[in-house]
């Protein structure tokens, strides 16, 4: 439950007056996307705390101090002190529906903190002209665009409240649905791991199961090397199977034997008692850790339960920040190892830039199944044309393909000269060669004269980036 637009205008504007001039004597920040400011009056201590922590961001003024967490001070709590420590508070403005900014000066130099209370929200440090300097997640940015908010928008919660009592009402609005999340965050710490672990269990019972109950595969494969062994003049070499008799209390019956073309008769006995041995092997082994699996899970369910019953007094411990889950962003581009162009049939073609890029796309980007190509005898681009698992290139793209590794090839300007392409699985890294050096097998070549009108389309292909 942050606090709503209005009323973090309305504590801004309630706590400027009371603390302009006031000296920033400490700054604390026990978690990330906390900070608290220890500000100084002649007569006066005031902690005002900052909070951008999902669902209970808020501008306010505190009694105590939060219980820190055990690790050192951070790398942007360390800045900001270097930075604030000292300086005298000027102003404080909210700045936006969910942007608060605290500015200080200090022998004529300006810095700016300011609070963004989204989610996730951040806290930016600002130097001179409003430069980045450092961020409480992330790296240091500029803040967002100023905008103002609504004066009118929904009722405040925060009663007549004035000056700092206003900061006070702030903080006692937030601060009781705070001990609730916080409360119920490390419930969810207490019990979410312990649900995994069960679950991870149940999964790896239910493949044990599954191997322990391989005896009557193992059978099958005894009662297949006893018929070979009494029959291997009647085993054809090359064969995937046979059919031979077996006697039973029922009679004679025939049964197909699954037989390795590539092994003779003996070793198609021996490869099934081999076979049969390993089998029942293993599902004693698995039989084994079933017991084992099965006094874990006694155990886990045991936590669990546990777990999920706790009291509030067994489950509040010392605060902690609230978990937040990050919201999913759109991983920043890497730097792609290629250029792309395409074809006349719209197919498109890799093109590696350099040398180490040239191994990044055959040995990262490019797929088994994929087409590379190469100038042949001469320095050039590894050329991979995309294809599905058993796709065939077609003439078309395999020229457009050829034209492009002769341009970025040594041959470059050259009428005419040879391609090769293969599998990229056969292409191989050279044990101690500069990168993008390989060697290749089962290649195909292609003597290619080069058609100009073909290659200025390509180039006029390819895409930007």
């Amino acid at each position: 439950m942050s606090l709503r637009p209005s009323e973090l205008r309305d504590v801004a504007r309630a706590l400027e007056p009371e603390l302009s001039g006031a000296v920033v004597q400490k700054l604390r920040a026990p978690w990330p996307g906390r900070l608290e400011l220890e500000l100084r009056k002649p007569g006066r201590t005031v902690r005002v705390l900052l909070s951008v922590e999902s669902g209970l961001a808020r501008l306010s003024v505190i009694e105590g101090r939060a219980l820190s967490s055990d690790s050192g001070p951070s790398p942007w709590l360390l800045r900001a002190r270097k930075e604030l420590t000292g300086r005298r508070l000027s102003s404080i403005r909210c700045t936006g529906p969910k942007q608060v900014r605290l500015a200080f000066e200090k022998g004529g130099t300006a810095r700016t903190l300011v609070a963004e209370l989204g989610s996730p929200g951040v806290l930016l440090l600002l130097g001179e002209g409003d430069a980045p300097m450092a961020a409480s997640e992330g790296p240091p940015r500029p803040p967002s665009d100023v905008r103002p908010v609504d004066e009118g928008g929904s009722p405040s919660r925060l009663g007549q409240a004035r000056g700092l009592d206003a900061g006070r009402a702030a903080e006692a609005l937030v601060a009781a649905r705070e001990s609730v999340v916080r409360r119920e965050a490390l419930q969810r710490a207490r019990v979410q791991p312990l649900r995994s672990t069960l679950q991870r269990l149940r999964r790896t019972r239910a493949k044990v199961e599954a191997e322990a109950g391989r005896d009557a595969i193992a059978e099958e494969h005894r009662r297949w090397g006893e018929l070979l062994s009494r029959a291997l003049d009647r085993v054809p070499r090359g064969a995937r199977s046979v059919r031979l008799t077996e006697w039973t209390a029922e009679g004679a019956r025939e049964v197909e034997v699954p037989l390795e073309p590539t092994l003779a008769p003996r070793a198609q006995v021996e490869r099934h008692f081999r076979q049969y041995r390993r089998l029942l092997r293993g599902s004693a082994m698995a039989r084994e850790r079933l017991a084992a699996l099965d006094r874990e899970m006694v155990e886990a369910e045991r936590a669990l339960a546990e777990a999920e019953a706790s009291t509030e007094a067994e489950v509040v411990a010392p605060v902690a920040p609230v978990p937040v889950r990050p919201p999913r962003k759109r991983a920043a581009p890497a730097h792609r190892p290629y250029r792309v162009f395409h074809a006349s049939g719209g197919q498109p073609i890799w093109v590696g830039r350099a040398g180490e890029d040239n191994a990044a796309l055959t040995f990262r980007v490019a797929r088994p199944h994929h087409l590379w190509m190469h100038a042949r005898g001469v320095p050039g681009a590894h050329v991979v044309v995309p294809l599905d698992r058993g796709e065939e290139v077609g003439q078309e793209a395999l020229l457009d393909a050829a034209h492009l590794a002769l341009h970025f090839s040594r041959l470059a300007g050259e009428p005419r000269g040879e391609v090769a392409w293969t599998r990229a699985r056969l292409v191989k890294r050279v044990k101690g060669g500069a990168p993008g050096q390989v060697t290749y097998t089962g290649e195909k070549v292609l003597a290619l004269r080069v058609e100009p009108a073909r290659l200025e389309r390509l180039l006029r292909s390819r895409e930007d980036g």
